[in-house]
């Protein structure tokens, strides 16, 4: 499955420093600008743009694509030092809240190591003091070390850090892929925050790291058996639309394109299936998916499609090269989620359901929603949705002959806890001797690496992320459900410390609602030691899981109830899920505050516009605000995609809709608006700079209390903050401190500036 959106979910954007401060927030200049909607000669207005209009925007000005323009640039270091200014008696506090935070942190760190076809264990170390990991491996049988790839040292080599636009605190390695034969290193590295990445290759029999370097790439990496690479390359509009095959040894230049898809709704990915037999060319929309493999063992062949697209179908696939077979889940013929499926590799567009003694396994059902399958040798492990969580099921396979038949129906994993998140992980071999590996957190407990024998149908845990200076018998969390106003329960995740604070009803307490509701994309309980800065002051820590996520099911959840014509549900269920929780007690009147990021900008800017006196304080990281501007540009990265999401605004049936919940066309005229912190990246290609930058602006020329809207661009930093693992924790205490100031539970003995 391609990920790509507005999104990556629980993470902060930064303050880049800056030497001076002001009293009063800068104002824009501001310059007439009509922007049209609908047919527009020489661009992709979609299939059925209305006649144009004109909508005056007179901000339009802040855009610059270059990063470059010096009027743009000093107004964002305007705001950065209007910031400052206003937080300057937070800088004590917020360096105790990194060392607690620091505190909370196994800095010379290990993860288990895993073990790969090519007779090595695999796996990765951080180093105290070290902002990046090292990748490593031994051999299986064997204790001997061997670095594969220190980051820390690529993050400064001159090759990347001569390369104009980077920034050693934003290097992040997106792959790290030794060749089938482990004589290969293939590594995606960006240092822009701009996620495009170049691909460097290291002889690992040498250490010698090679010239050649593909660039241009979205980071992906697939070997084939004769040690062949494949990438993606990306449009202008940062769209991946392109599968090129490189010959090692050669120059770019000479590469091969294998697969274009010219469609400006879909995005192409490209990977090798778990077996290693085939290359697998995904393209994706919001709405279609459509698959083609090529043999790994035979890199020149022409692409074969496994289905062609059809609107509204989805799948995705593995191969089981013993049998023979291609195995999916699909929402094929109609249905609304999907099913587990097979084919043969010789008609794959023949699907026909997995059976056990002639009963289908994992047939359709409208209450589980099934996401992904992947094929071992001997069982098949499938992941999805049910009762509001993830879950996965095995289905143990016979011996290898086409059709394959499974042994009996599929079993659903089963643990202690009521509210959990679940993932297969670190599987690496085909045939891994009836051993499962899978990742396990709660909003309490650690993430954990788990072996699950499917003999014994047992678990063995094999690592627990450490954390210091912390005891999980201190902390409790609970799931509820609230009523929205159109009847439908809501779940919210609560995390609280057992003597700091109560959901009981009978205390209420400072409470922070996180939510997103966008793309399907669920917000599922997991561990996170940084939240205790939050947690131990007795602030409970609460998840709206709003529609439009897809936590109680892909079609129900998103695909009925929060895309398109349905989005407002979203933003409803948020205000819905304050409102309850203020009269179940739990949350306090003047102490509960907001936070999403990208999409969930787009969710926090609609609630401030919705009730600005039901949030004391509200954070919108990278905030996705300029709904209308963005969604008519086809220029602009993830435009045209997304119109599977939102709708199309130059479309006569969306745009009225759409405008209707642009966070900037309907900020509300003299009235109090909640104490806001704005942050953002100047080389963020998902939500670009200039969206939250104007939005600030409209906020503070119409709300009453424009002074407390702030605005914190980081001038180096993409959409994911600091890849820097320390720096990402400075950032993510400045963005605390000033939440806790909100609450008034700053230290007066440290609330001075230094």
């Amino acid at each position: 499955m391609i990920a790509r959106a507005r999104a990556l979910l629980l993470v902060h954007s930064a303050l880049r420093p800056v030497m001076t401060s002001r009293t009063t927030p800068p104002v824009a200049k501001r310059v007439p600008h009509m922007v049209k909607f609908g047919r527009v000669e020489g661009e992709n207005r979609g299939p059925q743009p209305m006649d144009t209009i004109e909508v005056m925007d007179d901000l339009f000005w802040l855009r610059d694509d270059t990063r470059q323009n010096e009027e743009v640039l000093q107004h964002l270091r305007e705001e950065n030092a209007y910031t400052q200014g206003r937080t300057a008696h937070l800088v004590a506090f917020r360096t105790a809240l990194y060392d607690e935070m620091l505190g909370h942190v196994k800095e010379d760190d290990d993860t288990f190591p895993h073990p790969r076809a090519d007779g090595y264990k695999y796996w990765s170390r951080t180093i105290k003091g070290a902002s990046f990991r090292q990748y490593l491996r031994r051999p299986r049988g064997g204790e001997a070390e061997e670095l594969l790839l220190d980051v820390n040292v690529a993050a400064t080599e001159p090759f990347f850090s001569s390369n104009a636009g980077w920034s050693a605190a934003q290097c992040d390695v997106q792959e790290v892929k030794p060749s089938p034969s482990g004589a290969l290193l293939a590594y995606s590295i960006d240092g822009s925050g701009y996620e495009t990445y170049a691909i460097r290759l290291k002889d690992l029999r040498t250490g010698e790291e090679w010239e050649e370097t593909l660039r241009e790439t979205d980071g992906s990496i697939a070997w084939t058996s004769d040690e062949t690479l494949f990438y993606v390359k990306m449009d202008s509009a940062h769209r991946p639309f392109q599968v090129w095959r490189h010959a090692l040894g050669t120059s770019q230049e000479a590469d091969v394109l294998v697969y274009e898809d010219a469609d400006e709704l879909f995005n192409v990915g490209c990977g090798t299936s778990r077996d290693g037999s085939l290359l697998l060319i995904e393209s994706e929309s919001k709405e279609t998916s459509e698959v083609r493999f090529v043999p790994t063992a035979a890199p020149t062949a022409t692409p074969t499609v496994v289905r062609p697209r059809q609107f509204g179908v989805r799948y995705d696939v593995d191969s089981h090269a013993p049998s023979r077979s291609l195995f999916l889940t699909s929402n094929a013929d109609g249905k609304v989620n999907r099913q587990l499926l097979v084919a043969s590799l010789d008609s794959p567009a023949d699907w026909q359901p997995v059976a056990a003694e002639g009963a289908p396994v994992l047939a359709h059902s409208e209450t589980r929603s099934l996401d992904g399958v992947s094929a071992f040798s001997d069982f098949l492990v499938v992941s999805g949705r049910e009762d509001g969580f993830t879950q996965l099921w095995v289905v143990s396979l016979a011996a290898a002959t086409h059709p394959p038949q499974a042994l009996a129906a599929a079993y659903r994993l089963s643990f202690d806890a009521e509210s959990f998140t679940a993932h297969e992980s670190g599987n690496l071999l085909f045939d891994p001797a009836g051993k499962l590996r899978l990742e396990y957190t709660s909003m309490v407990s650690p993430k954990a690496l788990l072996e699950f024998d499917l003999a014994a149908r047992t678990f063995r845990t094999l690592k627990v992320q450490p954390v210091p200076a912390y005891d999980a018998a201190l902390y409790e969390t609970a799931r509820i459900e609230v009523g929205a106003r159109d009847g439908t329960a809501i779940p919210v995740t609560l995390l609280w410390r057992r003597d700091a604070a109560s959901t009981a009803g009978d205390a209420p307490a400072p409470l922070h609602l996180y939510g997103y509701g966008s793309y399907g994309v669920c917000i599922d309980p997991s561990f996170s030691s940084t939240r205790l800065a939050l947690v131990d002051r007795g602030v409970v820590f609460a998840i709206a899981h709003v529609r439009g996520g897809g936590e109680m099911g892909h079609h129900a959840w998103y695909e009925k109830a929060g895309k398109y014509l349905t989005k407002r549900n979203t933003f409803h269920d948020f205000v819905d899920c304050a409102h309850a929780l203020l009269e179940r007690k739990i949350a306090r009147a003047g102490a509960l505050t907001c936070e999403g990021r990208s999409a969930g900008g787009l969710l926090v800017g609609n609630v401030v516009n919705l009730a600005p006196q039901l949030f004391k304080a509200a954070v919108a990281g990278v905030p996705f605000v300029d709904l209308m501007v963005t969604m008519c540009d086809p220029s602009i990265p993830l435009t045209t995609e997304e119109w599977e999401e939102w709708g199309n605004p130059n479309e006569e049936r969306y745009h009225d809709y759409m405008m209707s919940y642009s966070p900037i066309n309907n900020v509300q005229e003299g009235v109090d608006y909640p104490a806001m912190l704005i942050v953002s990246g100047l080389n963020d290609p998902r939500v670009a700079f200039w969206e939250p930058t104007k939005w600030a602006q409209v906020l503070r020329s119409k709300v009453n209390n424009g002074e407390d809207i702030l605005l914190k661009m980081d001038l180096d930093a993409g959409h994911f903050s600091a890849a820097d693992r320390y720096r990402y924790l400075r950032e993510l205490a400045f963005d605390y401190a000033w939440l806790l100031d909100q609450y008034g539970m700053v230290d007066t003995s440290q609330n001075k500036s230094s």
